[in-house]
This record gives structure tokens, C-alpha cells and sequence, in this order.
């Protein structure tokens, strides 16, 4: 997968020591985290655990020495990775402090490997916004945001932001090409990801 502009330059951000971006990405790939602990059937603590093991071991590791090879790595194979290795290892520690038999993780199910990439297309999907709303004027994002994601009404939207129904109906569709035009990039970069809007 070519990494998507954002997600390419957060992670140069990131590796750079650049606070604000480790916030954005722990914002952002924190949900995956708790996705993968639900395929482990992990409670919220647990869920919790793995969220903090995961970050640390990226943000120690990981967040320094990972280079996108075009062609060759997918950050969401090598970011879930992490997590299943980091979810593996908390699932034997667990184990170990319970005195209980392991026996050896059943590798032909894949216990998050489908919420992890629901959720991984939500991250995807909200990284198309940022990019649409960096290439839009904040009026025009609003009322896409306002009328075509949040659904309220043409005329509630209008009225809200001052706009003729015209004007809204032109943003949306403004929008709306645009925001194709990212998705359409991403799945093209990623054939597995199969993004819808």
C-alpha cells in the first residue's frame, strides 16, 4: 500500500518528536487498538492495557525505525502486527500470573482480523475528511459535514449557515467529488481496503 499523505507525514511528524502529532496519532489508531482487544475477547481494563503496551512499544520502537518501502511494507499490516504480537504477549503474561496452562494460540482464526479492518477503513475514512477539508474552505466543509454526514436537513443546514439551498447543493457535491477522488486513491493504494462513502 503507498502510504496515504496524511498518514506518511504524521508518521514523519511523530518520528520527529512532534507532540501535537503523537496526540493525533494516539487519537486516531486508539480505536484499532481496542478493536483488536475485542477480537481477544479482552474486558475495558484489559482493552486499556493493551491500548497503553501497544503505544509504548510503537512510540519506543517502532515509531523510530519504521520506513515505508514502497511497493514492499503496509503500515496496517505492520501496525497490526504490533498489536496481535503485544495482544499475544499480554494474553501469556495473564496466563503466567494465573498459574494457567497455555496452549498455543489457534493462529488459523484470526480473532480481529475483520474489526480490525472495519475499523482500520474508519481511520482511512477520517483521514479523507482531513484531506477534503484542507482543500475546501471551512464554509463549504461544514455544510457537507452538516448535510451529507450528519444527515439534518436542507433547510436547517441553509438557515444555520446562511446559505441558499443552491449554495448548499453545490458544496455538497464539490465535496462529494472530491472526497471520491481521495477515497478512490486509497483503494487504489490499498486492494483490500474496499472504502465506501
Amino acid at each position: 500500500m503507498k502510504y496515504p499523505t496524511t498518514r506518511k507525514s504524521l508518521l514523519e511528524r511523530v518520528q520527529c518528536g512532534d507532540e501535537v502529532s503523537w496526540n493525533e496519532f494516539f487519537l486516531r489508531y486508539e480505536p484499532l487498538i481496542r478493536c483488536a482487544g475485542a477480537g481477544f475477547h479482552f474486558n475495558d481494563a484489559e482493552c486499556d492495557d493493551l491500548v497503553q503496551a501497544v503505544m509504548l512499544k510503537f512510540f519506543q520502537n517502532a515509531a523510530k525505525t519504521f520506513v515505508y518501502r514502497e511497493g514492499q511494507v503496509k503500515f496496517r499490516t505492520y501496525f497490526a502486527l504490533i498489536i496481535r504480537n503485544t495482544a499475544i504477549d499480554l494474553i501469556r503474561s495473564n496466563a503466567r500470573q494465573k498459574n494457567l496452562t497455555v496452549e498455543t494460540w489457534q493462529e488459523e482464526t484470526d480473532p480481529f482480523g475483520t474489526l480490525f479492518l472495519d475499523e482500520w477503513r474508519k481511520a482511512v475514512f477520517e483521514e479523507a475528511k482531513d484531506e477534503l477539508r484542507s482543500r475546501v474552505d471551512p464554509e463549504t466543509y461544514l455544510a457537507f459535514e452538516l448535510y451529507a454526514l450528519q444527515n439534518r436537513s436542507a433547510g436547517q443546514v441553509s438557515e444555520t449557515l446562511g446559505m441558499t439551498t443552491k449554495q448548499l447543493y453545490a458544496a455538497k457535491n464539490r465535496c462529494l467529488t472530491i472526497l471520491r477522488e481521495i477515497v478512490e486513491r486509497h483503494n487504489r493504494a490499498d486492494g483490500d481496503l474496499h472504502l465506501e462513502i
